[in-house]
């Protein structure tokens, strides 16, 4: 393998990382293995970044932005883990407090932390200028420390970035600043926000008596988004689910991202085809353009944020209900 072939395997690897680490921060499970995961992403970026060409500002940008992921989920493991602060991270539905480090961490212990996913944010904040993912991580970092004239700006770049950002909203409520009337990002109609092209595969599995989970993959390809969802179907294959209740507990959606243009979107559910009656469960291709060139598309490896979550590189596994 050459370093050429290397360079997209090693992002990839990275990015599934970072997405294990911010499922189990999410679920509050295994939590304790986070540090290790992140040195291991951390590991692959260096080994990217020791290999980088004067002229290769794209995988640049994107060892940064992972940085900042990295940077902010190290943040985030310790203050949920080691300080038992009550921010609500674990959802992505909210962020820390004006100067919460203050209360839960009197001694100061995150300090370096916080220094570390500010500067890393800093160095990746102009890496893709059409993601609100590394302000929002660099306002959560400010917000921490206590400083409110930074995070109100990171805050307010995450809006001009993706104006339908609830969690950047929200936050700038709290710190009492007039927040601009909400836009739309991604919803019907409306035209996706970034600068790359993408392919994304949502699932909700679930049902009224156990609640909803729900994953968001990224890919640079129509195709590897099939794969994504071909992935969910066969983990539920053990499930033993009729057709039926395939399509009562899962909510299987590819949607098709390009920049500034309406999202295209199918449910794939009703490409599952009423035979069988029961798993292992298919989708029909016909009808979804797998062949479409996304262009320019997303560089392997990049996270991205859409309608208020951050979606990384895809692969999935599914928990069983």
């Amino acid at each position: 393998m050459t370093d050429d072939d290397a360079t997209p395997a090693l992002l990839i690897k990275a990015s599934a990382l970072l997405r294990a680490c911010g499922e189990r921060l999410m679920d509050d499970a295994e939590t304790d293995a986070v540090p290790r995961l992140l040195a291991e992403a951390s590991r692959c970026y260096d080994a990217v970044a020791r290999q980088l060409g004067a002229d290769d500002a794209e995988t640049a940008a994107t060892v940064a932005v992972g940085r900042s992921t990295t940077a902010a989920l190290a943040l985030h493991q310790y203050a949920w883990d080691e300080l038992d602060c009550d921010w609500s991270w674990e959802d992505e539905s909210d962020g820390p407090y004006l100067g919460h480090m203050r209360e839960f961490d009197e001694e100061g212990i995150s300090e370096p932390l916080v220094a570390r996913a500010i500067e890393a944010a800093r160095t990746a904040l102009d890496a893709d200028p059409g993601d609100p993912l590394v302000p929002l991580q660099l306002g959560h970092a400010l917000c921490w420390s206590g400083d409110r004239d930074g995070a109100v700006a990171a805050y307010a770049e995450v809006l001009r970035r993706d104006p339908g950002d609830l969690v950047a909203r929200d936050r700038l409520a709290e710190l009492g600043e007039e927040v601009p009337e909400e836009g739309a990002s991604g919803g019907t109609g409306s035209p996706s926000p970034g600068r790359y092209a993408f392919a994304l595969i949502r699932a909700e599995a679930g049902n009224a008596s156990w609640g909803w989970s729900s994953i968001a993959l990224a890919s640079g390809t129509v195709a590897a988004a099939r794969r994504d969802a071909d992935g969910v179907l066969s983990s539920l294959a053990d499930a033993d689910l009729t057709r039926e209740e395939l399509a009562e507990m899962l909510r299987l959606t590819l949607e098709i991202h390009h920049p500034g243009q309406p999202v295209t979107r199918f449910d794939l559910i009703d490409h599952v085809p009423a035979e069988p009656r029961s798993g292992a469960f298919l989708i029909d291709r016909s009808g979804i353009p797998e062949g479409e060139p996304l262009d320019p598309p997303l560089p392997p490896g990049r996270p991205v944020r859409i309608d208020g979550r951050t979606c990384f590189h895809g692969g999935p596994v599914w928990p069983q209900p």
